[in-house]
């Protein structure tokens, strides 16, 4: 799949509400930096870290990969210091502070982390905005499935098959690309 294919389809997943700065990040080829000797450009440490427990709580470790090890993370940090605004990007990471904070994150386990997330997201669902809980669910989306992992892994590639509309839907495993 290309790379073109694979923001089509994170639109759809997402309902078209990808952001200017997220599809610009995209379409100019913003990818995951490698995790060896990677440091933060944006982001502190500690800020980095809460990131990689919220994104691998929307996209956790199953038969495949989550999106700690997809490096979305790294993507997120890569995206708001090269591509958000400035003054959007330090918006955001203040918010992510007070969000944390607000919802203690450091001290939650990952089990009671994934909890709170879910009660979080159905807030963010019933219309209570949440702009760092919808950037962060975005984010993941997109770097996952632009990722190599998500790209190869999750989604499964089957260019050549003639189509089946008969397809029960238990006979099939994941999405594919």
């Amino acid at each position: 799949m290309d790379r073109r294919t694979a923001i089509s389809r994170i639109g759809v997943m997402l309902g078209g509400a990808l952001s200017a700065s997220t599809l610009s990040a995209l379409v100019s080829g913003c990818s995951t930096p490698a995790e060896e000797g990677f440091t933060p450009s944006f982001l502190s440490s500690d800020q980095l870290e809460r990131i990689a427990r919220m994104s691998n709580a929307v996209i956790p470790d199953t038969d495949t990969p989550g999106a700690r090890v997809a490096g979305v993370h790294r993507f997120i940090d890569t995206l708001l210091a090269e591509y958000h605004p400035r003054p959007e990007a330090e918006t955001f990471r203040s918010m992510l502070d007070e969000f944390t904070s607000r919802h203690d994150i450091d001290a939650l386990s990952d089990e009671a982390l994934v909890k709170r997330l879910t009660e979080v997201d159905r807030l963010w669902s019933a219309g209570q905005e949440d702009r760092v809980w919808a950037g962060i669910k975005q984010w993941t989306i997109a770097g996952y499935y632009t990722s190599e992992v998500g790209m190869t892994q999750e989604l499964r590639m089957m260019p050549f098959t003639e189509a089946r509309m008969d397809m029960p839907r238990s006979e099939i495993e994941r999405t594919w690309a």
